[in-house]
């Protein structure tokens, strides 16, 4: 089935994103508009390495992705490839992910391009509905990777003229119940130039720690009705990002990664709203939690493997041993050494890694595992 394109929502434009943030306006709305360019694939480069290519020159692709309510479209332009010939868009959870998912097949025109529009939420290609953001995107030829890029991953895999605006409502906590709103915001120009915008709506009193991924990054103090703003840019200028504001107002320097990335509001130790810097997408960031095993290797005792489905669509790895000898011991993965587990003398290794860590106890997973992989625990001499 052929679905027919849609022209792509206006690329950030600053106004935009300091509109959703003035005090007094409309909470920010769940939405995701992002725009990479896919470049010829290269090893151990998240941008494929280009060749030196600039826009309009060789094999060259461009990804729009749409996101908002329960709207999710992609769209593939491709350019340069081999004329009439079959393709498959897949995404994938690294450069190396033996198990890419499919997300569209398609055969290119006589000129050797192709443009279309997907919904990622269902369609032929999907057995599921698919989140792209933070995957690695690859255009494949059936003989090899032709194109690639990363979708919302880290700042270093950026290719050139990669656009981002990504709204979200964090979550109020459900012991405090907080009267009030928080609205996070991360903003990406084609200059490269970024911002993160965390924007209080009439909350509760007192002094607000703001936390990014488990680091402090600023404190605010709300106005009498509530209100307070941090802003942080890649590029401070005018003196800002100097952190000299006041309580409801601070600027600093956007030195930090915030993508997808746990938010929290805190006074003391109480989380009061908190969230990843994600839109949540009706479809996309639920899912049927579910629990696969894997094949696990241990000196001795039991244990289990788990790749773990989360209800939020985040994919978790869980490792649980007892009979264990004391002593610290490699974490393989696939055969190569992804972290060190220290066993006490109680025998027993109980450890989960999440891609966005906000438990007690867990790590981030920061390195490839998939249903297919290997697992096992080495003694250290």
């Amino acid at each position: 089935m052929t679905l027919q394109p849609t022209p792509f929502l206006a690329a950030i434009v600053a106004a935009v994103l300091t509109l959703a943030f003035m005090p007094g306006t409309a909470s920010a709305k769940e939405e995701s508009k992002i725009q990479i360019l896919l470049l010829p694939a290269g090893p151990g480069n998240g941008n494929g390495n280009g060749n030196g290519l600039a826009k309009g020159q060789g094999p060259i692709g461009d990804v729009r992705s749409f996101l908002q309510g329960s709207s999710a479209q992609l769209q593939l332009h491709v350019r340069g490839l081999a004329p009439g010939a079959p393709h498959t868009l897949f995404a994938a959870e690294s450069e190396s992910d033996p198990d890419p998912l499919v997300l569209a097949s398609f055969d290119t025109d006589p000129n050797g391009q192709f443009i279309d529009t997907f919904d990622l939420s269902k369609g032929e290609e999907l057995e599921a509905p698919v989140d792209p953001r933070g995957k690695y995107l690859i255009v494949h030829d059936g003989t090899g990777d032709v194109l690639a890029g990363w979708l919302y991953g880290a700042p270093a895999d950026d290719g050139p003229m990669t656009k981002v605006k990504e709204l979200t409502e964090l979550t109020p906590d459900t012991d405090v119940d907080p009267s009030g709103s928080v609205s996070a915001g991360y903003a990406m120009r084609p200059n490269g130039r970024g911002s993160l915008v965390v924007m209080l709506r009439g909350v509760p009193e007192g002094d607000y720690d703001v936390f990014v991924d488990g680091g402090l990054v600023a404190t605010l103090t709300p106005t009498p009705g509530g209100t307070a703003r941090a802003t942080f840019l890649t590029h401070p200028s005018n003196g800002q990002g100097s952190g000299k504001a006041v309580g409801h107002k601070k600027n600093g320097t956007l030195d930090f990664d915030p993508r997808r990335k746990q938010i929290e509001l805190k006074q003391d130790a109480q989380v009061y709203f908190s969230g990843p810097m994600l839109a949540q997408i009706e479809g996309l960031n639920v899912c049927a939690p579910s629990a696969t095993p894997l094949a696990l290797t241990l000196p001795a005792g039991t244990g289990s493997a788990t790749l773990v489905l989360e209800s939020n669509c985040e994919t978790a790895f869980a490792l649980a041993a007892s009979g264990l000898a004391a002593g610290t011991y490699d974490l393989r993965v696939d055969g190569l050494d992804v972290a060190d587990v220290v066993v006490a003398g109680d025998g027993i290794a109980a450890t989960r890694f999440d891609p966005t860590p906000d438990e007690a106890g867990e790590l981030p997973l920061d390195f490839a595992v998939t249903s297919a992989s290997t697992v096992e625990l080495v003694l250290q001499p």
